[in-house]
């Protein structure tokens, strides 16, 4: 990869990946996108520059989080085209188009992905971030798997009906709201999941494999339920974490109204409707979550993290 930076794209590109990861970090797909834009006027004679590849994936990151699948399969898909194959990037982008695949239901599509980025992770030759980075790619394969049979199913959400739920839900320890959130889940999604999960981590050398937890362990409803919670957590953040909302200043203030009335049920709902997710159980339960948490431990919670790893970062 050409590296070499002009004195103006130096002065001009750390700020814009900043901004850009921060769009990102805050779920703001558009303003990612205006970012990514900019930077590739810094790059108008060298569109394959890894700097401009890498912006390119955080926006793209940012697409699959606002379930704009199709803009983000098409840039995914042209970085995976210039990218080397034992790049970083690469890797990242084929771990992204196979998220996309997954959302659209292609699941040969996103077998023959994750084969691809599976045999690549041997390019990173750290063992640490090679772990990290596989038990997030295989952490979000799974949740994608739960995600994509979510989506176009269940019934019509009620919003009184979800907010009596997560009321008689709120009394339950957490463990046991797992469980519970664990056998909502459809099964044609815990089937997936099995498969998906089998066939990615037989793709994994031996002591790779081990460094996972066991099927009997991953499998039990209590981890499926966090699984499933995980990704929906996503969408939940998004529509409960907004610090200008009304609801989460209510909420960051402890005031009664916010409980009693259902703010948090509402919420929900409209966001679960525009992923057309009609998990009426599944529902409650994620209300019955924010319920018992603070504004600010709930919202760190459920803060999305990126696929992509900062280069400096080591879990």
């Amino acid at each position: 990869m050409n590296t070499k930076l002009t004195p103006h794209q130096k002065s001009r590109l750390l700020p814009l990946e900043a901004q850009l990861q921060d769009h990102v970090k805050r779920g703001e797909s558009k303003g990612a996108i205006e970012v990514a834009t900019q930077i590739q006027i810094l790059f108008t004679n060298d569109r394959s520059h890894y700097r401009l590849l890498r912006a390119k994936v955080w926006c793209f990151e940012a697409a699959v989080d606002a379930n704009d699948i199709t803009y983000a399969e098409a840039g995914l898909t042209g970085i995976r085209a210039k990218a080397p194959r034992s790049s970083r990037i690469h890797l990242e982008a084929s771990t992204l188009l196979a998220v996309c695949f997954l959302r659209r239901k292609k699941i040969p599509e996103a077998k023959a992905i994750i084969r691809d980025a599976v045999g690549s992770l041997k390019n990173i030759t750290s063992t640490a971030k090679r772990q990290q980075f596989q038990k997030r790619l295989i952490e979000r394969v799974e949740q994608e798997c739960i995600l994509s049979e979510f989506i176009g199913s269940g019934d019509e959400l009620d919003e009184e009906t979800v907010q009596t739920k997560a009321i008689e839900l709120v009394k339950t320890p957490e463990d046991q709201l797992f469980e519970f959130l664990g056998r909502t889940l459809p099964p044609a999604g815990l089937s997936r999941l099995a498969d998906v999960r089998n066939y990615s981590i037989l793709q994994l050398p031996e002591p790779d494999r081990k460094a996972l937890p066991p099927a009997r362990e991953a499998e039990k409803p209590s981890e499926l339920g966090k699984k499933a919670f995980a990704i929906v957590g996503r969408i939940a953040w998004k529509a409960l974490c907004k610090p200008d909302t009304r609801i989460y200043k209510l909420w960051s203030q402890k005031l009664p109204e916010v409980y009693e009335k259902s703010y948090f049920a509402a919420a929900i709902i409209a966001a679960l409707k525009e992923w057309q997710i009609g998990a009426s159980l599944f529902a409650s339960g994620i209300v019955a979550l924010a319920m018992k948490h603070s504004a600010r431990d709930f919202c760190e919670w459920t803060k999305p993290k990126g696929l992509m790893i900062d280069r400096k970062d080591l879990e």
